[in-house]
């Protein structure tokens, strides 16, 4: 069994793109959890051993219940039955907050700062604070993590690990790793997604992160023309560039902001740009 995981002191870096360049990903693909199996039946050969197994059944039953959530299939964010244990999906891992990279203390999305010792995480769409699981995949080790920033983005990445997580899941020389995540609670159960979430937090499609203000400009009045309200956000990259970040819309449905990331990477596919979906905070 997990042990609880208990941060004190969450940071988490910014999320950065690279200077005039648009990065797209594949859409994680929602992976379900397995029910379980059937306790089996077990022969106890003297009255120790049934003491030891009653004692133990005890101690299990008085473990406070973890509490789900259930979710329609279809329904806005990450579609998962109505007995669902959880968010889960897999893909590869990276990992920020070396020496140089200039990570280090800067403001993440949730405004602490990032702290590379410490076991924090950048992911996409699931709510800041949240905890989840990962697991390598590739060696089997797993450790629990503190969602505080947005990224990665990087096509085919889904989750960017403190420096210290990539040296606890054993990936930290090799830069990335095939990992499986599941959100959990702080006992490390399963736990499902808030479905007002989509609501409190809405989808928004990031389409590029520019420096230049012409460009910026030019951006940002096409993509208003289409689509309406466009904002930006204020960035940094690994060199230390600042960026503005180039946002469209707010869905509350991740169907309708994946139809119009579609609709944007067609109006702008002469260009290279592969939007991607991420949260509005």
């Amino acid at each position: 069994m997990l042990s609880p995981f208990h941060p004190t002191n969450w940071s988490k870096a910014a999320t950065h793109w690279i200077h005039e360049i648009q990065v797209a990903f594949d859409p994680p693909v929602p992976v379900v959890l397995g029910t379980g199996g059937f306790l089996r039946r077990t022969r106890l050969s003297s009255p120790q051993v049934a003491v030891l197994v009653a004692l133990a059944f005890t101690l299990h039953c008085t473990r406070p219940p973890a509490t789900f959530t259930s979710r329609r299939p279809g329904s806005p964010g990450v579609p998962l039955p109505s007995d669902s244990h959880g968010y889960v999906e897999e893909g590869m891992a990276s990992w920020y907050g070396g020496d140089g990279d200039g990570f280090s203390g800067q403001p993440t999305a949730s405004g602490e700062l990032f702290d590379p010792g410490k076991q924090t995480c950048a992911h996409r769409t699931l709510p800041l604070g949240s905890l989840i699981e990962v697991k390598n995949l590739e060696n089997g080790k797993r450790a629990i993590f503190r969602v505080n920033d947005r990224g990665p983005f990087a096509r085919g990445r889904v989750v960017d690990l403190s420096r210290h997580g990539a040296q606890e899941l054993g990936f930290l020389a090799q830069g990335v790793a095939r990992v499986r995540i599941r959100t959990v609670d702080v006992m490390g159960a399963p736990a499902a997604l808030d479905p007002n979430l989509d609501h409190t937090d809405p989808y928004v499609i990031q389409v590029a992160a520019l420096s230049d203000p012409g460009n910026l400009a030019s951006l940002r009045e096409e993509l208003e023309n289409t689509f309406g309200s466009v904002t930006t956000q204020d960035a940094m990259t690994r060199g230390g560039l600042t960026v503005k970040r180039v946002r469209v819309g707010s869905y509350t449905n991740r169907r309708d902001a994946e139809k119009a990331a579609e609709q944007i990477a067609k109006l702008l596919k002469d260009r290279g740009v592969e939007p991607f979906i991420t949260r509005q905070r």
